[in-house]
């Protein structure tokens, strides 16, 4: 049973609804300085498992080979057309408003960030929720305070949130056996530095399109390997 993709999704589903509902009340400074906090504690998080690298010149080198078949492939652009679909369709508006950046980071930090994914895998190997279940409370709050600023699509986010994560999960049994300590590492890193571009954007510090990065996680794994 998945409680941690259940709970997670949940938390993301409850805080969009309710940041949605409650926005007008939400005070305009907590709406401006919240999300850097959030960025800050991404980046704390992307930090810890960036340390598990097992070598680094790997994982440097899968992050510029991923970076140039995310750029080839404009999957940052593919997820800005979501992010526009959901508002028009779950908003009934014909225009997003400059609201879409946002969407897309809550998408990234929701659904693609270095915790959600090895959460769903860790419990997928052993069972373990706990990553997940710590993420859910940061996630809550992340997507109250969003959906606040550019209303309930936000809490929509936990339809492809729970498809994705139970893909990972199911996806565990098949990966485990080829997950060394030092392919685990190497793939750890990776998805420590894709919460840092998604913590470094939410906190305004850069706008790098961390989407586009995705695909150095598969590659990562394919270089350990070798």
């Amino acid at each position: 049973m998945p409680v941690g993709i259940t709970v997670n999704t949940l938390s993301v589903l409850c805080g969009g609804l309710l940041g949605g509902i409650l926005g007008k009340w939400v005070p305009d400074k907590l709406k401006a300085s919240l999300p850097t906090i959030f960025g800050f504690a991404a980046i704390s998080m992307g930090i810890i498992k960036v340390m598990d690298t097992r070598n680094l010149t790997i994982v440097i080198l899968s992050l510029i080979v991923g970076a140039v078949i995310g750029e080839l492939l404009s999957i940052d652009a593919y997820l800005e057309k979501l992010a526009v679909y959901i508002i028009t369709k779950i908003q009934k508006t014909d225009e997003p408003n400059g609201n879409t950046d946002i969407l897309v980071m809550a998408i990234l930090a929701f659904c693609i960030s270095g915790t959600a994914i090895f959460g769903a895998l860790n419990e997928g190997f052993v069972g373990d929720s706990s990553i997940l279940l710590s993420k859910s409370v940061l996630d809550f709050s992340t997507a109250l305070i969003f959906s606040s600023i550019i209303g309930i699509s936000v809490a929509f986010i936990s339809i492809p949130q729970f498809i994705f994560l139970m893909l990972v999960y199911l996806s565990a049994e098949f990966i485990a056996p080829i997950m060394t300590p030092d392919v685990l590492g190497n793939f750890l890193a990776i998805g420590g530095i894709i919460t840092i571009m998604i913590g470094a954007h939410m906190a305004k510090i850069s706008k790098v399109k961390a989407a586009n990065v995705i695909p150095a996680i598969l590659v990562v794994l394919l270089l350990s390997l070798i």
